[in-house]
Parts: structure tokens; sequence; C-alpha cells
């Protein structure tokens, strides 16, 4: 059994060719008894209460739900664009995380997360986060009527793509080393980022461990995902796209 890792679909109703490539890609880890691991923004905005689905989302997680149902495991870490999906828990996930996620594979501690906190200079988006991501903020989301909290939802999405626009494109590469860094130093060997839609690999000698840093790269690049392998092998990035004769759209 391999661990496959996604990040940031961003899927929506006219992502056609994502949205069928991300199933059939759970088709086959469901086939060669994989599993799963999704690192956020698997929609473009998700809520995670029943009357804040959107039609589209409501196909794809029944086909998702069918496949866990005979046998797929899915692990989720929440995203920007996840709000309350601990509710798909364990309906979907077996395990849903609104921060760090932290497994033993093949006697490597891994440390997965969305990344969005790691670049300290995003002001707008931390500010965006702290006032949406609270157990107040939920409270509301849950009992507002739903057309009243997806019209803000959607107002808040389209807003933080223009806030949130220059951070993303120029990657922080000294908060990232950071980061990374700390996590090493405290006994993690791989650690995970999704978010930045760039894709990076760092291997560092830290006294006598070898450990491993990847950034994911976007699901319209080239439908990319890491397979992290059962032994002691290095975890590489595979191509969903030429695998299957496609290339990604956006």
């Amino acid at each position: 059994m391999n661990l496959l890792v996604i990040s940031d679909l961003h899927l929506n109703p006219d992502s056609t060719e994502r949205n069928h490539h991300f199933l059939d890609f759970l088709q086959s880890a469901r086939d060669r008894q994989d599993r799963v691991l999704i690192v956020g923004d698997l929609f473009d905005l998700w809520f995670g209460w029943k009357d804040l689905t959107m039609e589209f989302q409501k196909l794809i997680l029944q086909q998702m739900f069918r496949l866990t149902e005979s046998g797929l495991l899915i692990d989720y870490v929440e995203g920007n664009r996840d709000f309350g999906i601990a509710a798909y828990r364990p309906r979907i996930f077996q395990r849903v995380e609104s921060g760090p996620y932290q497994t033993k594979w093949a006697e490597k501690l891994i440390h997965a997360e969305h990344g969005d906190l790691i670049n300290e200079s995003d002001r707008p988006y931390r500010l965006w986060r702290f006032i949406t991501k609270n157990r107040f903020s939920y409270f509301l989301m849950s009992r507002l009527p739903a057309f009243l909290t997806l019209q803000l939802g959607l107002r808040l999405e389209r807003g933080m793509k223009v806030t949130n626009r220059k951070n993303k494109t120029n990657y922080p590469e000294q908060n990232a080393e950071d980061f990374y860094l700390n996590l090493f130093r405290s006994g993690v060997d791989i650690v995970i980022v999704g978010h930045f839609h760039v894709e990076k690999v760092l291997s560092i000698r830290m006294g006598n461990r070898s450990v491993l840093f990847y950034s994911l790269p976007g699901w319209e690049q080239g439908f990319r995902y890491l397979v992290i392998p059962p032994d002691s092998a290095t975890p590489y990035f595979r191509d969903w796209g030429k695998q299957n004769g496609n290339s990604a759209t956006a």
C-alpha cells in the first residue's frame, strides 16, 4: 500500500476535466489498495454543513462515499477554502485535521499541513483566517440561512483571490525554510505542504538522518501527486495526466 498525497484541486462546476481525473484517481487508488491524503482545498469553496453543499459537489461526494464504502481510505487536512469538513468523518474520511496532520509511515514520521500560515507577511490572509475560522464563525455558518451564508462565502472567496494572489505567487523561501527546519529538529522525517501550487523537493542531512520536504503542485499542473512507498524507498511525484494520455486544464 502506497500513500498518495494531493492538494489544491480547486474543483468547481467548470473544471470538468479535473473533476473527472480526480474521481478516476480515487478509483485507481481503491483498486490498488493505496491510501489517499488530501492536503486541503478540494473545492474552490467547501462548507461541511449539508445545507451549504453545492449541487456539483454532491455528485462528487456521492462517488467518493461509494469508493470509501468499498474499501478506499482517505484522510483530509483542511485548507484555506475549507470550513467544517470534520462533518464528513467517518462517512468519507478516516481522519480530518483542521491543523497539522502527523502519521507514521514506513517507520518515518510524516507531518502534513496545508501551508497557508507559512507566509508570515501575508497579513490580509491571516486576518481573513482569524475572522472566518473560529468557533463563533462556524456557529453562524451552520445556523444562518443557507443562501446568505453561500453569498457571504463566495464574496469572501473572491476577495481572497485578489488579496492572496501576490503572496501565493511569490513562494516564501525563508519562511518555508524556518518552518520545515523546526519540524525536522523536532523529529519529523517528511514535511509536506500545499497551498502555493509550487512543486518542490528538498533532501537535507540532519545528523544521522536524511529528511525530506515536499511542496505539492496544484492539481491543474498535470494532475501530479506524491507517492510515498510502504518501505524505505524515497517518495516521488507522478503525473496522472501523462499516465492517462491527458494534459491538465485550468
